[in-house]
């Protein structure tokens, strides 16, 4: 069986990589593809062969031969548009962040358990080999006892004040949301359940939302963890790092997979790149997922887990527009 995709939202991301990671993957079919710039649409049709298009997602949706559906349109669309291919029967995977808030996240998930289908969280971050060796080396006990983790992140794009990364009706933050999930996801993945939030959120002079965003965390086991994410920073690196009693292991570019571990034996260097799409192991698992009737591995409620996380922060230091 081939699982047939809808894809919802034909912009950026799905230029880069989920196009492609659906039209390679051996259980998967791009079969019909949505935007409501109609010329935009077209071009991305005919370059990806997309045999079906509509400006209507309400029409992708309603189609009886689409079996799977991915979301990658502003996060204000993300919880309308997942009850809606719930009710429909379509299996959902939906870009990051998952949606506005937490109560938006815990619908989504009641209703694709309601309707039996699979509903997914797009942080791709969690297939990369760099970070199956991060948690390799935590569990070894190589490092000792883990102390903390640390995540720097920025995008160097300085959007416009009207662009949906920076109005917080439509995108429900900025830099925080945006990129900041991504790691906070991470973070949630080697370390656990985080009991204790604090936050500083930049004023930005500019958007609505933040351009800087700093947060403290604590996790249920004791450890700390530290994030901090920009937008319009021109040389902002990707680092990741975990630091434990006997040793070190840092990653200076996620993207890239170098990793760097410092023990009491010595220093040593590795290489882990992820893969060339890094979408495609996302796919690949999710497909699977749908076709074995078992859960994928970034499921509903832990994306839900990340927006408890960010609602939090924001709870803690509110931002006020430019214009307050």
């Amino acid at each position: 069986m081939v699982i047939r995709w809808g894809l919802i939202g034909c912009g950026d991301i799905a230029e880069k990589r989920v196009a492609d990671a659906i039209i390679r993957d051996s259980n998967s079919q791009l079969l019909v593809a949505c935007r409501r710039d109609e010329e935009k649409l077209v071009r991305f049709a005919e370059r990806y062969g997309v045999e079906h298009w509509t400006t209507s997602a309400e029409e992708l949706i309603a189609r009886e031969d689409v079996d799977a559906v991915y979301i990658a349109t502003p996060v204000e669309m993300h919880a309308p548009q997942t009850a809606s291919a719930a009710a429909a029967g379509k299996h959902v995977l939906v870009e990051k962040p998952m949606a506005m808030d937490s109560t938006q996240c815990q619908l989504m998930v009641d209703l694709c358990q309601q309707a039996g289908v699979q509903l997914g969280v797009a942080y791709y971050r969690r297939f990369y080999p760099v970070v199956a060796r991060v948690k390799e080396l935590i569990r070894s006990g190589v490092l000792g006892r883990p102390l903390s983790i640390l995540a720097t992140t920025g995008n160097p794009n300085r959007f416009s004040k009207d662009d949906w990364r920076v109005v917080r009706s439509q995108g429900g933050g900025g830099p925080l949301m945006d990129i900041g999930s991504h790691r906070l996801d991470l973070f949630l993945d080697l370390f656990g359940e985080v009991v204790d939030v604090k936050a500083m959120c930049a004023r930005s002079p500019v958007y609505e939302a933040e351009d800087m965003a700093t947060l403290l965390v604590e996790f249920k086991a004791g450890q700390h963890g530290v994030l901090q994410c920009y937008f319009g920073t021109v040389d902002t690196p990707d680092r990741l790092e975990v630091i434990g009693t006997d040793g070190r292991v840092t990653i200076e570019d996620l993207n890239e997979g170098s990793l760097l571990a410092v023990t009491s034996e010595g220093e040593t260097r590795e290489c882990h790149p992820p893969h060339e799409n890094f979408h495609a192991p996302l796919i690949a698992d999710f497909t699977a997922a749908v076709l074995r009737q078992t859960e994928p591995a970034v499921p509903g409620h832990v994306g839900l887990a990340t927006n408890d996380i960010i609602e939090a922060a924001y709870a803690s230091f509110p931002v006020a527009s430019p214009d307050a």
